[in-house]
């Protein structure tokens, strides 16, 4: 039971708390939205292309099976004459129509950043030819099943992006699975959020709703509330506990 001395500290506890709650929660969010006025998130659109043969930025685009040497298979690129060589990750079965044989290592998309355009701006940028074009890959480790432990012992994963440039060749980046946690900074060499390489290599893994990297917080909003955010977090049980004191019940006397 609670004396009335005990009871008004507790009120007096409550009302400070709640009042630097609300302090707190302010500069919060102040914080969070001048994160995103000054990072804003970029999301981009893609659009798989299955066919073997098309045409990008006025130049033609083929893509070939080499299957010279059966246990080296490769597939190969031409883009307006210049070539690429990739070789084949996880060999599937050849009869499927188009890409699908590669489905399980390879993406060609078509894409460009949606973000800040209505619906009609979007295809009006499509129909202008300011989308970009990239064949993404993913390569299991070496020397085991890529149905089995490949398919989950995503850590080794590495992805390769080869982007077509409209004035010719591929400029290529080779970037492994996201590995830091919390709100570390990723290492160098890693994919990263808030990039088209993340976002498009999302597409490559196998149950990516299951199995996707887990979210990192750096450099993100959440990060930037700083000290706020605990602070917030501390203010509010402390009010907790002091309105719980101070409506408990009087202590009783003989």
């Amino acid at each position: 039971m609670a004396t009335d001395r005990s009871k008004k500290i507790a009120s007096i506890v409550a009302v400070a708390s709640l009042a630097m709650l609300g302090t707190c929660t302010y500069v919060m969010i102040k914080r969070v939205q001048r994160f995103h006025t000054e990072n804003p998130r970029t999301v981009f659109a893609f659009q798989p292309v299955d066919q073997r043969a098309f045409s990008f930025a006025g130049k033609q685009v083929s893509l070939t099976d080499d299957k010279s040497n059966p246990s080296d298979p490769k597939l190969l690129v031409n883009f307006g004459g210049e070539q690429l060589t990739l070789d084949v990750a996880i060999p599937g079965r050849y009869e499927l129509p188009d890409l699908k044989s590669h489905q399980d290592w390879l993406k060609v998309v078509r894409f460009m950043p949606k973000s800040g355009f209505t619906e009609e701006q979007f295809h009006e940028q499509l129909n202008l030819g300011k989308d970009r074009l990239a064949i993404v890959t993913r390569t299991p480790p070496e020397g085991v099943d890529p149905s089995t432990w490949g398919s989950v012992w995503k850590t080794a994963w590495i992805f390769d992006f080869y982007e077509l440039k409209p004035a010719g060749g591929f400029e290529h980046k080779t970037l492994r699975y996201p590995t830091t946690r919390g709100i570390a900074t990723p290492k160098e060499g890693e994919l990263q959020e808030n990039t088209w390489e993340f976002q498009a290599a999302l597409q490559l893994m196998p149950n990516a709703g299951k199995t996707g990297p887990t979210h990192n917080f750096y450099g993100d909003a959440l990060a930037a509330a700083g000290i706020s955010l605990p602070m917030a977090a501390f203010s509010g049980l402390a009010a907790a506990v002091g309105i719980a004191f101070a409506f408990a019940p009087r202590k009783r006397t003989t």
